[in-house]
């Protein structure tokens, strides 16, 4: 195994979805061993039994993200089995559609808790470590958003992910470390279930793969803060 990336260590939040999955499997195959977080152990023994036949062992850690006051005893044992850590990767999220007016706001304060508070209390305890050394990436997955009636407080969540990125960047990059925001559209997952979309048009895993590698591996003179990715041609049917 002759990767750039070989030895590097990955915290991978949300790991066994539809997107998270084939990054978590590249990387194993580019030699980088990662620690899983996710809520449900059966799938991530299952990834991390994945990863080791694709050339390096994971290391499974459940986690309820919600429950941000337990982020911090979950970053250190994963500090504690990897050795050190280079990138902390962020694909957790939720999508909670309600008009302001009349919309449950125990499922907007959840969605909150798992876009926005879940992020920066990972980051938080994850950054010290991953400053240590030249290279280090924070990538959190988003989505593109609008102002549709019944996403507001989504877009209103998405954008304060974005102010949180834009000063994360200028904390950390004379470390050497990247920050990047990755804003995919419709992506052929599980997911996505509208039957007026072609899949075969739509943006599949492995574009995701190669976009989180391509941050992975910019040199040290440049990088990219926000990559925004849309289907070549249009999925609707």
């Amino acid at each position: 195994m002759s990767s750039e990336l070989e030895g590097k260590r990955a915290l991978i939040i949300g790991a066994y979805g539809g997107m998270a999955k084939p990054v978590v499997l590249a990387l194993a195959r580019e030699g980088v061993h990662c620690a899983l977080v996710g809520r449900d152990e059966r799938s991530l023994t299952s990834l991390a039994d994945a990863c080791a036949d694709a050339g390096r062992p994971a290391v499974p850690v459940v986690c309820d993200i919600t429950k941000t006051e337990t982020i911090e005893r979950v970053v250190a044992s994963v500090i504690d089995q990897l050795g050190t850590l280079n990138f902390l990767i962020n694909f957790a999220g939720l999508y909670e559609e309600g008009k302001a007016h009349d919309v449950a706001l125990e499922a907007w304060d959840r969605m909150l808790d798992v876009n926005v508070r879940a992020h920066y209390h990972f980051v938080r305890y994850a950054l010290p470590h991953i400053n240590k050394w030249p290279g280090g990436a924070v990538i959190k997955i988003g989505a593109i958003s609008a102002a549709n009636s019944g996403a507001g407080l989504y877009n209103a969540a998405s954008l304060a992910l974005d102010g949180y990125a834009d000063a994360l960047f200028e904390d950390v990059r004379e470390f050497g470390t990247k920050v990047c925001t990755i804003r995919p559209g419709y992506v052929n997952t599980p997911m996505v279930g509208s039957d007026h979309l072609d899949r075969n048009l739509m943006i599949q895993p492995s574009d995701i793969v190669r976009t989180i590698l391509f941050v992975l591996t910019m040199p040290g003179t440049a990088c990219p803060t926000e990559i925004t990715i849309r289907p070549q041609r249009s999925p609707y049917s």
